[in-house]
């Protein structure tokens, strides 16, 4: 297999990295920050319960059993599948995510109040109707990064740190030969760009369109409480999961509102707040730290995989990184060794809605 340069060492550009490599690759990743900007900063809800369409429904599903299968054969993949709870709130269709289920043939169950009592004691409020999502997981954002870098660089991956790709090199017949950082000129044949917020501003040096939608959100991590809870629990104030230390991991998003990343502490109290208020044994938790990031959207709001503009060139971007990681690291693989996949059909990184 040729010599491919990812831009990017996020979830993403670390998985497809360890893919390549474990193929024949000779790969390269670069980032300033290795294990990315976004990454960190991700709740890392392993699900396919929030998809806006059947086929995305679908990608997602194949990629948690891709999860599973990785757990399966090598206990350090740190993640884990004990289930999420979804409470009866206004954001949540619960009768149209249960169909969705039904139709991927996942494991769920119609809980009432008594039902989450039973699984949860702790929780302090049981909804009047809930959904068991039971295959669903989680793990820690920054392990689970780490682990895919960890096993790229086994596999022979190269990892430029603390650079980033400043210059998309090109022939005159317009194809990709290489990428230039401050220090170093590294040669490729194919370059994927994983660089996440980044990518509309590097497509723009290229003269090439990418409309973003990029989102602020917050994860705060707590000290440890004296309940113990068994799923991940979503419930009107608060999404949360217990960490091995038996602290919590909350997750919260800005409203879109960009501005208010500039005072997190305050949308930290109100989670910390709303946890107390949910969970009982939380009473004595408190804020031990707080991860702030953008996180990369296409404008759409769906995946944009693919070639885009010069011959050699590939895009790779997306919510949902942490779940998808797994099975997008394989579609992006045989595509670059020369074979489409279907499933990436819908979403191409040329599609009107991002080029516009």
């Amino acid at each position: 297999m040729s010599k491919i340069v990812i831009a990017g060492a996020g979830v993403l550009g670390a998985a497809i990295g360890r893919q390549l490599a474990l193929e024949g690759a000779d790969v390269t990743l670069i980032d300033p920050a290795p294990g990315g900007r976004a990454s960190p900063g991700s709740f890392a809800w392993l699900n396919a319960s929030f998809a806006q369409d059947a086929q995305y429904n679908h990608l997602r599903h194949e990629s948690l059993e891709i999860w599973r299968q990785m757990k399966d054969a090598d206990p350090s993949v740190p993640v884990s599948f004990p289930g999420a709870i979804l409470f009866e709130q206004k954001d949540f269709d619960l009768d149209a995510i249960e169909a969705s289920q039904a139709d991927l043939g996942r494991p769920h169950a119609r809980l009432t109040g008594d039902d989450v009592a039973a699984r949860e004691p702790a929780v302090t409020h049981p909804p009047g109707d809930a959904l068991l999502m039971a295959g669903d997981g989680y793990g820690d954002p920054v392990e689970i990064t780490g682990w895919f870098l960890d096993q790229a660089r086994q596999a022979g991956a190269r990892v430029i740190a603390g650079e980033a790709v400043e210059t998309i090199r090109l022939n005159s017949d317009n194809r990709v030969v290489g990428v230039a950082t401050a220090s170093h000129d590294v040669p490729a044949e194919q370059v994927i760009l994983a660089a996440g917020i980044d990518l509309a501003d590097m497509l723009g040096k290229l003269d090439l369109h990418f409309a973003m939608d990029n989102q602020p959100g917050l994860l705060a991590k707590t000290s440890p409480g004296s309940s113990t809870t068994n799923a991940m629990l979503a419930t009107p104030g608060v999404h949360c999961w217990q960490r091995p230390d038996r602290g919590f991991l909350i997750g919260a998003s800005f409203g879109g509102d960009m501005r208010a990343m500039a005072a997190p502490e305050t949308k930290a109290a109100e989670v910390l707040t709303a946890l107390r208020q949910a969970i009982a044994g939380t009473e004595d938790c408190e804020i031990e730290d707080i991860t702030v990031r953008v996180r990369p959207m296409p404008a759409d709001g769906r995946p944009a995989i693919g070639p885009l503009g010069p011959d050699g060139l590939y895009v790779v971007c997306t919510h949902s990184g942490m779940t998808l990681a797994p099975v997008i690291a394989e579609m992006v693989t045989r595509e670059i060794a020369g074979t489409p996949d279907p499933r990436l059909a819908p979403y191409r990184p040329d599609r009107a809605a991002l080029a516009g």
